[in-house]
């Protein structure tokens, strides 16, 4: 499964109908697939929807459709939200444990992971099984859709156009990160991060070498985030819970916690900046002039 635009698409708009097709076919053999488990299979559909979303913004300028589909992807992923939280808090205290484990020993973890269990009432097998029998068909829905997508304009124009967008968003939050310092700055950057990571993978054979090299950091950057979203969330959520049960294990836990996110930040934003070091607007028509020659030299 190639998430990419290829010299083998006719147009802009079989382009974008190929590779949503290819994301909402997974999605539902995903879902049909037994051996995945719930956790698996919810984490994988909102990887989905999230990348689908990517594609249509990053041809916004030229899709008319882009509002009702970016709505119908965002409300489709936010409806199996809850279902992957338990998953993600659980990672984190893998993660404390990777980075900490050896200097704490002993069966500090596993007791943090037998109190989260504890104040995590188990899923309900019937709803797990009908949220994602109704995920399902509105993926089955979407992807009728998609037989009527199209996408008007010059492509160098609309891609470049989408890219740019994106990108000033980018270092927009970016700066409000580095002001502001709060997580809602910084999972707001994290968004637009991962973004412009699904752009540059969608056209990662404009320029293999060039686009690679911002592939890597992006994703590097956004997995960070991403790290420094889901503490904070556990500091949050989480962390009142361990107090109340074990003060002691919580005053360690956010020691921990603190420790990883005064590492994590001042690491984004230093890679944030070498990211979006350039002018939104002559990247992306960087981006347009790119595509136009990966056109031309394929014709010659």
């Amino acid at each position: 499964m190639s998430y990419s635009f290829r010299l083998s698409d006719h147009s802009l708009t079989h382009g974008v109908r190929r590779i949503a097709r290819s994301q909402i076919e997974t999605a539902i053999a995903e879902i049909d697939d037994q051996t995945l488990g719930p956790v698996t299979t919810v984490h994988q559909l909102r990887k989905r929807c999230k990348k689908v979303r990517g594609l249509v913004r990053l041809v916004r300028p030229g899709f008319k459709a882009y509002g009702d589909e970016n709505a119908a992807f965002r409300d489709l992923s936010r409806s199996l939200a809850d279902l992957r939280d338990a998953g993600a808090l659980l990672e984190t205290v893998t993660a404390l444990e990777a980075r900490f484990g050896e200097v704490i020993g002993g069966t500090f973890f596993a007791d943090v992971r037998e109190t989260l269990a504890a104040a995590s009432p188990p899923s309900d097998d019937a709803d797990v099984t009908e949220r994602l029998a109704a995920a399902r068909d509105a993926f089955e829905a979407a992807l009728a859709r998609t037989h009527d997508w199209k996408v008007k304009g010059e492509a160098p124009d609309i891609l470049g156009r989408g890219v740019a967008e994106t990108y000033k968003r980018a270092v927009k939050t970016l700066k409000q990160a580095e002001e502001g310092g709060t997580p809602v700055a910084f999972h707001e950057f994290r968004k637009r991060v991962k973004y412009h990571w699904y752009h540059m993978r969608l056209l990662k054979h404009v320029w293999p070498k060039m686009i690679h090299a911002r592939i890597v950091e992006a994703r590097h950057l956004a997995t960070s985030l991403g790290d420094l979203h889901d503490f904070a969330v556990f500091r949050l959520t989480v962390l009142p819970l361990i107090e109340r049960t074990d003060p002691k294990v919580g005053e360690v836990l956010g020691g921990l916690i603190e420790a990883e996110e005064q590492r994590l930040a001042p690491d984004c934003l230093h890679h944030g900046h070498r990211l979006f070091a350039e002018k939104p607007r002559p990247f992306g028509e960087s981006i347009g002039a790119y595509w136009t020659t990966w056109q031309d030299t394929a014709q010659t």
